[in-house]
């Protein structure tokens, strides 16, 4: 039997598989992470942020005063913790066009920068004190964490563990989302009227006479004040402050939880990420209280009213992310409005206001004062981007169809 004869013509080899993207990656995370760090040390370095006054010192003379009188171990630590993740998050920002050692020289020199330009600023502010300790502390810790974080950027932001599970948990456009669910457990760490009872910036305007939205809303309306003492901000009948903090603590949790949902994947595992918030969230409080408070327990803010509010917001919650993201975007702003609504409205607790002057004093007051100011915000940042991934989501449907109106307009061209 005779073979067959060859094809005319061979076919072409099948090309070879294609290789697999290796090219170095960049991190949105840790550019975010840096810009609202960086906002934060300024914030931290500047409050109050009031009775700036010229007493004709160079802004620079603390560069060449001399050592401080009063310093203690405790500043010295502070200083190297506070500038430590500013270093870091500068060296996995320049990952991957700057990498190793001329990334944590750029650190150490970021740090010094940022440094330096906050210390001559509190030469105009009565109640800080420059000095060229605190400024060669931070830039130590800048460059310690460049130096700690360098060797390990590839391993993070490439190929790194927590790099595939930010992509498998998280949507791409997610960074910012990210960053405001690292700093929400942050945001509970002052003490609140109730539990993670945040956006409570509305009332401190309000019942501030000299703050400008006040001095504004005089303007406007004159007969505000009086119209202010006849509003019942704080009524009388309302005896029951369980119930009304389990109102408010439901509804931030709930808030909250839903928030995180719309940036998450549906592959994710959402209840133990969830769970692992709540837990960083309760834990932090708790030292927080036990550093502050060490003669009382540190579990003392957790009430009945707030135990009860966890319990069933929790339960709660599990079943709202079987919903529809839409859905679950339109709950979570309503949840974020019921929480600010009911913060400032609902009546002042008493023994709250008690614990709050207590944790004004002692050497965390600027720390505490950052952590109010992220309890305060929290709530509009997250509505903000609620509100932006609905506009994100109609621009994209706008798109898709004029896409399909194009090739529908094609096709009938091809047709005639």
């Amino acid at each position: 039997m005779e073979p067959a004869p060859p094809p005319l013509s061979a076919p072409p080899p099948a090309a070879p598989p294609a290789p697999p993207d290796t090219a170095p990656l960049h991190s949105p995370l840790a550019r975010v992470g840096l810009l609202c760090f960086t906002l934060l040390v300024v914030y931290a370095s500047l409050y109050p942020f009031s009775g700036w006054v010229d007493n004709g010192i160079s802004p620079f003379a603390f560069v060449s005063a001399p050592k401080p009188r009063y310093i203690t171990d405790f500043d010295l630590l502070t200083n190297v913790l506070g500038y430590f993740p500013f270093g870091a998050l500068v060296v996995l920002s320049l990952h991957p066009r700057l990498s190793g050692g001329r990334a944590t020289l750029v650190a150490l020199v970021a740090g010094a920068l940022l440094s330096a330009c906050m210390e001559a600023f509190q030469t105009w502010l009565p109640s800080r004190i420059s000095s060229n300790i605190d400024l060669i502390t931070n830039a130590l810790g800048a460059l310690l964490g460049g130096a700690v974080v360098a060797p390990f950027t590839r391993a993070l932001i490439d190929d790194g563990r927590l790099t595939r599970l930010r992509h498998a948990w998280f949507e791409p456009h997610a960074s910012f989302a990210i960053i405001l669910l690292l700093l929400w457990p942050f945001a509970q760490v002052f003490p609140q009227e109730h539990l993670f009872g945040m956006g409570g910036i509305v009332r401190e305007w309000l019942t501030d006479p000299e703050s400008w939205p006040m001095q504004v809303l005089q303007m406007v309306f004159p007969q505000l004040e009086s119209w202010q003492d006849h509003i019942g901000l704080r009524p009388e009948d309302m005896q029951s402050q369980q119930l009304l903090e389990s109102l408010v603590t439901a509804s931030s949790w709930i808030g909250t939880g839903l928030f995180a949902s719309i940036a998450m994947r549906r592959s994710a595992p959402m209840l133990r990420i969830l769970a692992g918030l709540l837990a960083a969230a309760l834990l932090l409080k708790a030292t927080a209280a036990e550093l502050q408070f060490p003669t009382e327990s540190a579990f003392v803010w957790l009430s009945e009213g707030g135990r009860f509010a966890l319990l069933t917001s929790s339960l709660v919650l599990a079943l709202l992310l079987y919903l529809p993201r839409w859905l679950r975007a339109v709950l979570a702003m309503a949840a974020l409005v019921v929480l600010v609504g009911l913060t400032n409205v609902l009546p002042s607790n008493p023994y709250a206001w008690i614990s709050e002057q207590g944790w004004r004093m002692g050497r965390f007051i600027h720390f505490n004062s950052l952590a109010q100011w992220l309890g305060w915000l929290w709530p509009f940042l997250a509505f903000c981007y609620v509100i932006w991934r609905f506009e994100q989501v109609s621009l994209r449907r706008h798109a898709m169809k004029k896409a399909a109106a194009r090739r529908e307009a094609a096709a009938a061209n091809l047709q005639e």
